[in-house]
C-alpha cells in the first residue's frame, strides 16, 4: 500500500516537473517556447516577409508548431528518463 502512494506521489511530482519545463524552437523565420504540457507559451515571427504570403506563413507556422512539440516530447523524455525508473 505505501509504495503505491510513494509511486503516486513520484508520478504527481514528475507530472510537476514536467509541466514547469520549457522548450524553445526557431525555425524558417518562426520563433517558439512549448511548455512540457504541449502548450504553445509564444510565438515570434522573426522573418517579415512571411507576412507578405499568408498561404505560406499557415504552411511554416504548422510545420514549426509541429516540429517545436515533437523536439519538446523528445527533450522531456531524454530529462526524465532517470526519474522514470524510479516508477516502475
Amino acid at each position: 500500500m505505501f509504495d503505491k502512494l510513494k509511486t503516486l506521489k513520484q508520478a504527481k511530482d514528475l507530472q510537476s516537473k514536467m509541466a514547469s519545463m520549457n522548450f524553445d524552437h526557431e525555425e524558417n523565420g518562426i520563433k517558439l517556447s512549448v511548455n512540457g504540457k504541449q502548450e504553445v507559451i509564444s510565438l515570434e515571427i522573426t522573418n517579415d516577409e512571411l507576412l507578405e504570403d499568408k498561404e505560406k506563413l499557415e504552411r511554416l507556422l504548422k510545420q514549426t508548431v509541429n516540429n517545436a512539440i515533437q523536439n519538446s516530447q523528445r527533450q522531456a523524455a531524454m530529462s526524465m528518463q532517470g526519474e522514470l525508473g524510479g516508477l516502475f
